[in-house]
């Protein structure tokens, strides 16, 4: 990530914006998160990670598979995430074939990574409806920006 060009970040950012799982951050949050997610690449009976492990960082999966918790994983899922109040994890997850994931980080409270800010206001929210001939259809929504006078969100508020 250190490495990545502005050229490497517009490539990370093309990819990651067609993904459901990132499909409710603004556009600016998913651009810095651009900055900092990585590539992994697990092998088959592999443990990602056990329980009480501190969790440091969640997943999308892009290919292979894993199990946590009585549940399969599939690629496009988005798993690892930190309980409600809780950094460390509730159980193991077991990487079940070859599998290769997105990583993103939990950034410090202190920096920006999912801080609304008042001049980044485009919105990717997706929702899904059936149409009349019972066609499924994906809606963009696009939000206008919040109101000048309206006060910033405290610090550590995150989506």
């Amino acid at each position: 990530p250190a490495e990545r060009t502005p050229q490497d970040l517009e490539i990370v950012y093309s990819y990651l914006h067609g993904m459901e799982a990132l499909s409710n951050l603004r556009e600016h949050q998913l651009r810095l998160m651009c900055e900092t997610v990585r590539y992994e690449r697990h092998e088959a009976n592999e443990v990602l990670y056990y329980p009480d492990d501190i969790g440091t960082c969640w997943y999308i999966l892009l290919s292979g598979s894993v199990f946590i918790k009585e549940s399969m994983f599939l690629p496009r899922s988005s798993f690892g995430k930190r309980s409600a109040g809780s950094f460390r994890r509730g159980c193991e997850c077991i990487v079940l074939e070859p599998s290769e994931m997105i990583v993103v980080d939990y950034m410090d409270e202190n920096e920006e990574y999912f801080q609304r800010q008042a001049s980044h206001r485009q919105s990717r929210r997706r929702f899904r409806k059936i149409n009349q001939k019972g066609e499924r259809q994906t809606i963009i929504d696009t939000v206008d920006p919040y109101p000048v006078g309206k006060p910033p969100l405290p610090r550590g508020y995150h989506t």
